[in-house]
């Protein structure tokens, strides 16, 4: 006869615990790794947002692109909503050094010919409306 032990009425052990955690992982990376290619950038403008502004040159470019900005959120237009457009371009805006600092954005991108495009908005806002748009446009040579 067959002695009993405590864990007898356990369930058998289960078997490649080891290769199905592996194979799950490679799954999952495998789905980030699609859905990076699939989402990347869509939730940005692409160049052709910015491209009519950085082919006007550095000085015309700048002021156009203030020109726009001002024209679709003049002085005492809600901020929240220049931010909104501003991240769409694929500008990235910093926190303001102090209260009631200019918010400082900024946006690059390199062109056709390998030259780098920086452009930088200062945004004067007093936390809830826009007081004032101030834009600057340079291209650097690699």
């Amino acid at each position: 006869m067959k002695r009993r032990v405590a864990n007898d009425d356990a369930p058998p052990a289960k078997t490649h615990t080891a290769r199905n955690a592996l194979i799950m992982v490679a799954l999952m990376l495998g789905a980030l790794l699609v859905a990076s290619q699939v989402f990347r950038g869509g939730w940005t403008a692409g160049p052709t947002e910015m491209e009519r502004y950085v082919r006007n040159g550095p000085r015309l470019g700048a002021e156009a692109l203030e020109r726009d900005l001002k024209g679709a959120h003049p002085p005492g237009s809600d901020v929240g909503s220049l931010f909104n457009r501003l991240s769409r371009f694929g500008f990235t805006c910093g926190a303001p050094p102090a209260p009631g600092a200019p918010v400082e954005c900024r946006y690059r991108a390199r062109r056709e010919d390998n030259r780098l495009v920086s452009v930088t908005l200062d945004i004067a806002h007093d936390g809830v409306r826009v007081q004032g748009i101030a834009a600057r446009m340079a291209v650097t040579n690699p």
